[in-house]
């Protein structure tokens, strides 16, 4: 894209490119999870409304596309690294396919995840989204600091992607123990 396209354009060149409606989706009642042929559809709640406009900006940002077994596990890692903010939705999805990630591509989350540590967070940004969506993509991406440069990781990026492997492992099989014993308890 032009270094000159705003994120508005930009954001309306790629909803049209994926047949999503103009706001991508954000007021409708319902969004789908497209998994290889498989629709999974879903309530569209407040708080995943809230949170499109950023999420949909990462992606193009930092070039991550949305396919679900590659794009969607590295802006998961890229916006866990950065910080989602007061978007506990964005934190909640992201953490799901952080764990997906860590099974199917665990050294790239690791790369999406470290890019993001060494970024600012969009969900963080003072701006209103209507604001932000007037500032050239060039122009947010330095702002934001992101680069196409893996920058060298410290002692606290990797004890910080350790947590969050840690919890995506541990919370999962907790669920799971805690169904089989209530199951065996019947």
């Amino acid at each position: 894209m032009l270094s000159n396209t705003t994120l508005r354009e930009a954001l309306r060149e790629y909803y049209a490119k994926t047949g999503l409606p103009p706001d991508g989706g954000a007021e409708d009642e319902w969004f789908s999870v497209h998994i290889g042929p498989l629709a999974l559809r879903f309530p569209n709640p407040p708080a995943r409304r809230r949170a499109v406009f950023f999420h949909d900006a990462n992606h193009l940002l930092t070039g991550y596309d949305t396919v679900f077994s590659k794009g969607e596990i590295l802006i998961a890692g890229y916006e866990l690294g950065s910080g989602c903010g007061s978007y506990w939705f964005a934190w909640l999805i992201n953490f799901l396919m952080f764990g997906v990630g860590l099974l199917v591509r665990p050294r790239e989350l690791y790369r999406a995840f470290l890019r993001g540590r060494h970024c600012r967070s969009l969900y963080e940004r003072i701006e209103s989204p209507r604001v932000m969506s007037e500032l050239p993509l060039a122009a947010l991406r330095a702002q934001v600091g992101i680069t196409d440069t893996l920058r060298p990781n410290g002692v606290a990026d990797s004890l910080l992607f350790s947590v969050w492997m840690l919890a995506a492992v541990a919370v999962p099989a907790g669920a799971l123990f805690a169904s089989l014993h209530w199951l065996a308890s019947k």
